[in-house]
């Protein structure tokens, strides 16, 4: 059987699949180094994002260079799995593509000394992959599939250092959580195909019975642990806090968010009312902004504090396309995926500058932020930036979403609406109290000088991880100056999900 012509989602996963093979042979077998792994890296998502934007046209040479493709990748890749007209994914993907070619640049020093970078790179192109598949696939067998490679290569990636006792605790929590979910998924969706006979979304019809409503609770569910909606959050903090910084920064930034859109996505293609589906989210989100802002309170370890700090920005993203789907606003979710990537670009920027932090001056603790004075200034600075950012202090990207989001309420007000704002407002208020330790240790205590001329004694900083970090920080001023241009490029995508609910 001749292979059809690969469409638009397909051309990027095979890329990445065959980059991740590559890597992996040539770190075995030749020996290559890790600045030569790190840039294949961050080349193969450079590509991968540009063509994600613009549709390359070279699709029709891979189907006539592969006449006699495998069986079981002609099934897997053809139109029928994949949907190529979805503009919330194609965001999605990109930040996410984005994010990882800066990470990769940053790992070419930050794993320098890790001895296991052959397996590193590969596990972090394929996690990706597993994203990139999940946001964009049209079936729910496939949906699995893409999300468990996506899992299975994070559970590892956070036990990374294997010689940490913590980040294996980590992992193995985030594994055990996680296969729950992953067990819930496929009788979910085993149910759903009772129902209909089908797990084409686009062919998916008679799901209001009870096998198919018992099942897309079941999806409803393992999807919210896997985007750590309150009381299903539980192993985020220590995940995110015990893995890489360099993992913590695409799991924290965008991986949770594209798991959370895929949820919605995949419940308004199999005919949840608009209604329910925001209801639920609305009393989901309102417990993530409580939670991780009062437990962000008392936390010490600055890598655990960014996690509590994702927990309740997921509330705040939850909250805007809760009250969306309820009133059908366009703007209110315009302003949902507007926080996705604010909150991707501010939370990468925070976890990357930490992880200078622990790398030049092994600060872990949110006192020993204090010493960060021995390094540039710029490194600080840019600490502080995504600081403001997450506080949503104007007129940076995290103000911008949130203003959104009031602007939305305000134009289709109710009871619950002002429930949400109230709880934005709250929320935000209590955030401030734990982004001040971080702001305070920073600029207003800083450590004593090493030497009496301290400002010659400043450790230098490779230019691989000042690069991404210079880029996180002029994304967000960017997006503060012109925060029309990103509200527009969310326009697509939030009527794209307009046109899903039923």
């Amino acid at each position: 059987m001749n292979l059809k012509m690969l469409s638009y989602p397909q051309i990027p996963l095979l890329f990445l699949g065959v980059t991740a093979v590559l890597i992996f042979l040539l770190a075995r077998f030749l020996r290559v180094k890790n600045t030569v792994m790190a840039l294949i890296t961050a080349g193969a998502f450079l590509l991968v994002s540009f063509y994600l934007l613009y549709e390359a046209h070279w699709i029709r040479v891979l189907e006539l260079c592969t006449p006699n493709f495998p069986n079981a990748l002609t099934e897997m890749f053809t139109e029928g799995a994949f949907t190529a007209n979805d503009p919330a994914a194609v965001l999605i993907g990109v930040v996410a593509c984005g994010l990882v070619f800066l990470i990769s640049l940053y790992c070419v020093e930050y794993l320098k000394f890790d001895r296991r970078q052959h397996v590193f790179y590969p596990l972090l192109i394929l996690m990706i992959c597993g994203l990139l598949g999940m946001l964009f696939a049209d079936d729910l067998m496939v949906v699995y599939l893409f999300c468990e490679l996506m899992s299975i290569c994070a559970y590892a990636l956070v036990a990374f250092r294997r010689k940490i006792d913590a980040a294996i605790e980590a992992g193995f929590k985030y594994l055990i959580m996680g296969s729950v979910a992953s067990v819930v998924l496929l009788m979910g969706i085993a149910l759903i195909f009772q129902s209909a006979g089908t797990v084409d979304l686009s062919k998916v019809e008679g799901t209001g019975n009870l096998f198919a409503q018992i099942g897309m609770i079941m999806l409803l569910a393992s999807f919210s642990l896997k985007s750590a909606l309150v009381p299903l959050h539980t192993w985020l903090p220590d995940a995110h806090g015990r893995a890489p910084s360099s993992i913590s920064a695409v799991l924290s930034g965008v991986l949770v968010q594209g798991v959370f859109y895929t949820m919605l996505r995949i419940c308004l293609a199999l005919g949840m009312d608009r209604f329910v589906l925001g209801s639920y989210l609305l009393a989901l989100s309102l417990l993530n902004i409580l939670v991780g802002n009062l437990v962000g309170l008392v936390q010490t370890h600055t890598k655990r504090l960014l996690g509590y700090s994702t927990i309740a920005q997921m509330g705040y993203i939850g909250l805007c396309f809760a009250l969306g789907l309820r009133n059908q606003s366009l703007l209110a979710l315009q302003s949902g995926f507007f926080l996705i990537v604010a909150h991707a670009i501010a939370k990468s920027l925070a976890f990357l500058v930490q992880g200078v932090f622990y790398y030049y001056l092994d600060t872990s603790q949110i006192v020993d932020l204090q010493r960060a004075g021995r390094l540039p200034y710029f490194f600080s600075l840019a600490f502080g930036i995504s600081v403001l950012s997450l506080a949503a202090i104007p007129p940076l990207p995290g103000f911008m979403g949130k203003w959104i989001f009031l602007t939305s309420v305000f134009a289709q007000i109710d009871a619950w609406s002002m429930v949400g704002v109230i709880a934005l407002l709250v929320g935000s208020l209590i955030s401030l109290g734990y982004y001040f330790k971080i702001l305070q240790n920073l600029f207003f205590r800083p450590a004593p000088p090493m030497t009496a001329d301290n400002s010659a004694n400043k450790q230098k900083v490779s230019v691989w991880m000042l690069i991404p970090v210079a880029g996180l920080v002029s994304s967000i001023v960017m997006i503060s100056i012109t925060p029309h241009t990103l509200l527009d490029g969310t326009g697509n995508a939030a009527q794209y999900l307009m046109e899903l609910m039923k």
